[in-house]
């Protein structure tokens, strides 16, 4: 049932048409988008996070679906298409419920967390190609955590993850902020919970950014009571501490669309902004002031075609985001801070729908993503080929 409904939220019934005119700042014409299939295994897989080095090649961790002996998996692409890679075996784990974490350490070092065994792990790899790296427990196995684990680097370098806590422990299902006080995460670190689910109700689909001065904001999905409908909702912290915390709620169940997937970038002026990929409301949710009590609806362009997914933003706060549809996916940039235009590039895929994805965008403003095809539970990035830049669009 969650990998139906994931597979809903990531597909198209029908691919709309992308339109080739648009603003100079969205022309994507510069990149030859291409997609490459990645030999990462014969298992099922089930969940991708994804991230670009300096030098744009992407790295991705991701988990494979074998009932009690599912795997954590690193595969590091060799080049910026990612046409060629390897694989790093990480972990087995009994069942993964939620998507790892990764990112790249400024000194070129992949880094991440995944659940195992109910508890949380972070692996740390020792050089770039991550030939050995060590494990670190941040939670105990058995402690029941099964979520997804997003991961960045607060100022001092040291992580800072998400996570729902146990459900059956003294913070049920609580959305809890892990702040580690050690790059390895040896120590006991500081935790800051950040909402509480209503009765009945739990969360889900966990993503996490900090502002310029350090303040967190964490986007989540809230069940509506015992129902498969989902609120888009947003913690924001009001100090680096996170001691000071606001909720508010930035979407709901439109006709008969929920939201089933979150994604977060944050402006320059510490504004946060949400996209929400439900079929009746294909929006970015813009908040109004950096506490986002209000958030302002901006209904993506008509030519933003198929089902959206991750967002970024481009130089002068220009939202870009993924899409997939039935035998294309593809990536599309805002020509104005509030998206009422804009133009994407687009490649084909043999997947007919996306279980699972993510996006990313390389120093130079190229787009570059990672995703799961549902019928076939493979995994492929779709990449700028060669070393063309964007001519405006992405920079």
């Amino acid at each position: 049932m969650a990998s139906m409904q994931r597979a809903v939220m990531l597909s198209s019934a029908a691919l709309l048409a992308a339109s080739c005119s648009g603003l100079a700042q969205a022309d994507f014409a510069a990149c030859s988008l291409s997609d490459h299939p990645l030999a990462a295994g014969a298992d099922p897989i089930n969940y991708v996070r994804f991230a670009l080095r300096s030098d744009n090649r992407p790295v991705l961790a991701y988990s494979t679906d074998v009932h009690n002996a599912s795997s954590l998996y690193l595969y590091v692409c060799a080049n910026a298409a990612c046409s060629a890679g390897h694989v790093v075996y990480l972990d087995t784990s009994s069942n993964y419920y939620g998507a790892p974490g990764v990112l790249v350490r400024s000194d070129g070092r992949p880094l991440i967390v995944g659940s195992y065994m109910g508890g949380i792990r972070l692996y740390d790899c020792l050089d770039d190609d991550c030939s050995d790296f060590g494990i670190h427990t941040i939670r105990a196995n058995a402690s029941a955590i099964f979520s997804d684990l997003p991961v960045l680097l607060q100022s001092n370098g040291n992580p800072l993850l998400l996570y729902l806590d146990n459900v059956l422990g003294p913070r049920p299902g609580h959305l809890i902020a892990h702040f580690c006080d050690d790059a390895l995460c040896d120590n006991s670190g500081t935790e800051r919970v950040l909402a509480l689910p209503p009765p009945n109700s739990m969360f889900s689909s966990l993503t996490l950014v900090l502002d310029s001065t350090g303040k967190l904001a964490a986007n989540y999905l809230t069940s509506v009571g015992a129902s498969n409908l989902n609120t888009y909702d947003i913690a924001r912290c009001a100090d680096t501490a996170c001691t000071n915390i606001s909720n508010a709620q930035l979407s709901a169940p439109v006709s008969n669309s929920t939201p089933t997937r979150t994604a977060l970038a944050m402006r320059s002026d510490s504004r946060p902004l949400g996209l929400d990929n439900q079929a009746n409301n294909r929006a970015l949710l813009d908040c109004t002031s950096s506490g986002c009590a209000v958030a302002d609806n901006r209904v993506i362009p008509a030519n933003a075609p198929g089902q959206t997914f991750g967002l970024r933003l481009l130089a002068g706060d220009l939202p870009a985001f993924a899409w997939s549809g039935a035998n294309a996916v593809g990536a599309f940039a805002c020509a104005d801070a509030t998206c009422t235009n804009g133009q994407g590039v687009q490649t084909s895929s043999a997947a007919l729908s996306v279980l699972d994805g993510d996006f990313a965008i390389s120093v130079d403003a190229r787009p570059a993503f990672a995703y799961i095809d549902f019928d076939t539970r493979t995994l492929a990035v779709a990449a700028c080929n060669g070393d063309v830049v964007f001519k405006d669009g992405f920079d």
